[in-house]
């Protein structure tokens, strides 16, 4: 007989067993349910910060994936997304940090890894070491385009005005005047009227964009309109003064003084910019033998350079005529068209090469003989994009070249914001520079290939460019220390003067720094309204930092042309750059497409923190009453080259009601340049 005692015990062992063995797979599920929690709260941190990056809320988005990485720390694309973040912030180290975990790790593909090199390169030496003045040419323009010939004899070509990357070109014997995309695509032909152009030579641009041509065979210079249509002639044939007798190199100051050089006369006639005569020289003089050949003309810093294609020489004048002195003697055998890339550096089209001259060091050396083809190259230029174009009359071709430096080290391709406002309609907003920094211009749809997750995406418009746009974002930060409170008057008239220079389409923003710095004003606000607010609350110290950080973000992130205008005294706290620092503020504002002008009060105050982030950023110092006050600073904005660009086109991609990553990749091929970035984005939740 069985025990009481001992048939509970066997109940007890029985449940004791059962329960060791669920409670293992109870913890588990527990554990799992806590990861994903862990995981889901990550991915929505995760979305978040994507979120906020693409509105321009790189502060915010730095929170978000901070958070998603403090929960999911292996995960690569959250640990991406805070490099762009704080790359966007002007924290490159910190980017560049996340970075290197991940390709450390070998986590990175080589997108990233180019991403990161070049960004290095910009912050090294390498950006002071980028050219050895060696060209290598890219491709030849095609006289013939869809059955047409274009050109016969090419005489001359000039860099748009436009500052689009396109450029003109002009044919000899046809007399057609030919526009040519940045790409080497004909965009259209002009011819000179109903008369055309006899024999003409050269090209050139007055300061208002009219074209000016050159007429070597009806003796005059004709000035046209953008469509090249003739307005009025220059000169008439003959050898008195105000007379042509061959007229063929141009050159035009920057006052708007017209210089020719007359293969006739032998000679170098002046005009003024409504086409009256000034003066001649270059003739047979005490203190100069004379030019036996006049060719191209350049100008520069005051002075003339004209080369004497029979004595192989290049003389240089003053404005007015006067012979300085022989810049170059020897090396040359029969120059012709000049062009200045920099103030140190001339390039000279000679016979069948181009020639670089260092005016620093005084050294002469090949740039290109176009591989030995080259025969007799009479004019050259250089486009928006930094492109050498030549022009060979006897070779009868045009040649598009770069500098060897540039052709391997690609281009720089980065998305700023991916809009998904108006889902399945997606804009994708981005900047083209080169290596260096500097904007690509006049790239059109043929140009760029999109991808999003494994479809390529074919019906996709290109629906902004930047270069052919001229809205202004415009913040305006007034140093509210209280030293400056007598000057309170000439300050409100600063910003009257911007607000009252602005077009349609701008937009602008008051800021005022103060201890605690604050919004006064911004578009639609009445602007007396804003100036008298403007007048009130003045500190004993002012966040200048923080106050700049305000009005640049105040840009973000927008697609028009941005500027950050500061005025003051220059006399801002030594430390100032302490919490943000120095080159992170500039970074901030170069990274995000926005120019810095200090505008100083007065005119021998200068700050050097102040300068180093407008030099950084591509902007200036100006000084508030200079001759035209700061209309020019307008002015620059407007016309600098901007290499921005949007894609627009309707996404397919499942999106899981909002929840789901969409990756994209945008590539661009320009001639024998490709660059690349990838990206993703979100689209809205939808409930």
């Amino acid at each position: 007989m069985i025990s009481f005692r001992n048939k509970h015990s066997g109940f007890f062992l029985t449940v004791f067993l059962l329960i060791g063995a669920l409670l293992p797979s109870m913890l588990s599920a527990q554990q799992n349910e806590v990861s994903d929690s862990v995981a889901i709260r990550a991915a929505e941190e995760l979305r978040w910060g994507v979120v906020s990056y693409h509105q321009g809320l790189y502060n915010k988005a730095v929170l978000s994936l901070e958070k998603s990485l403090a929960l999911e720390a292996d995960n690569d694309l959250t640990r991406f997304w805070l490099g762009r973040s704080y790359y966007q912030s002007g924290f490159e180290e910190a980017a560049l940090n996340e970075w290197e975990n991940l390709i450390s790790a070998g986590k990175a593909g080589s997108t990233l890894l180019s991403f990161v090199e070049i960004i290095t390169d910009r912050r090294g030496l390498a950006r002071e070491l980028k050219s050895n003045g060696r060209l290598v040419e890219l491709f030849e323009i095609p006289r013939e385009q869809g059955g047409i010939n274009y050109y016969d004899r090419p005489v001359s070509v000039a860099a748009s005005p436009q500052r689009d990357g396109s450029f003109y070109l002009l044919s000899y014997l046809n007399g057609n005047l030919i526009r040519i995309t940045t790409a080497g695509r004909i965009h259209h032909v002009l011819a000179g009227g109903m008369l055309g152009f006899d024999r003409p030579w050269d090209i050139a641009f007055l300061p208002d964009d009219k074209l000016l041509i050159s007429e070597y065979g009806s003796d005059q210079i004709s000035v046209c309109n953008s469509d090249g249509f003739r307005i009025r002639t220059i000169g008439s044939t003959g050898t008195q003064p105000g007379e042509l007798l061959g007229p063929q190199y141009l050159a035009v100051s920057s006052d708007g003084y017209i210089y020719v050089s007359e293969w006739g006369n032998r000679r170098v006639s002046k005009f003024n910019i409504d086409g009256e005569y000034i003066l001649s020289f270059g003739q047979k003089r005490s203190d100069f033998a004379g030019m036996r050949g006049p060719s191209g003309i350049a100008i520069r810093n005051g002075y003339v350079y004209a080369a004497d294609s029979n004595t192989a020489r290049i003389e240089v004048f003053d404005e007015s005529g006067n012979y300085i002195k022989t810049l170059i003697r020897e090396g040359l055998k029969s120059p012709e068209g000049l062009l200045f890339t920099s103030d140190s550096t001339l390039l000279i089209a000679d016979a069948g090469q181009i020639m670089v001259y260092d005016l620093k060091d005084d050294v002469l050396s090949v740039s290109s003989d176009l591989g030995g083809k080259g025969k007799r190259i009479i004019s050259i230029c250089q486009d928006e994009n930094g492109n050498i174009i030549s022009a060979d009359f006897d070779k009868n071709s045009v040649s598009v070249m770069t500098d060897i430096s540039t052709l391997y080290a690609g281009l720089f391709l980065r998305v700023n914001r991916i809009v998904t406002d108006e889902y399945p309609n997606v804009h994708v907003d981005f900047t083209v520079e080169d290596r260096w920094g500097k904007p690509v211009v006049g790239l059109d749809k043929l140009n760029f290939f999109i991808r999003e997750k494994d479809r390529n995406i074919e019906n996709f418009e290109l629906t902004y460019s930047g270069y052919n746009n001229r809205d202004l974002a415009l913040s305006v930060v007034v140093d509210k220390n209280v030293r400056l409170q007598e000057q309170d008057e000439v300050m409100r008239d600063g910003v009257r003067d911007l607000f009252r220079n602005l077009q349609a389409g701008d937009e602008h923003y008051l800021i005022g720094a103060m201890d605690a710095p604050q919004l006064i004003a911004e578009s639609g606000d009445n602007t007396l309204d804003a100036l008298k607010r403007l007048m009130n609350g003045w500190s004993s110290e002012s966040d200048v930092a923080s106050a700049l950080r305000l009005g640049a973000s105040h840009l973000l992130p927008g697609r028009k042309r941005k500027a950050l205008v500061f005025l003051t005294d220059g006399r801002i706290h030594p430390d100032t750059f302490i919490h943000y620092g120095l080159q992170d503020m500039a970074q901030y504002m170069k990274n995000n497409g926005i120019r810095f002008y200090p505008v100083y009060l007065e005119p021998d105050m200068k700050n050097d923190e102040l300068d180093y982030i407008a030099r950084e950023t591509g902007g200036s110092s100006q000084y508030l009453f200079q001759p035209r006050g700061i209309l020019p600073l307008l002015e620059q904005v407007r016309e600098d080259v901007n290499g921005f660009y949007t894609l627009s086109y309707d996404s397919l991609a499942y999106t899981d009601f909002g929840r789901a990553y969409i990756p994209l990749s945008l590539e661009v091929n320009f001639v024998r340049k490709s660059g690349r970035d990838e990206m993703g984005f979100y689209a809205p939740l939808e409930y």
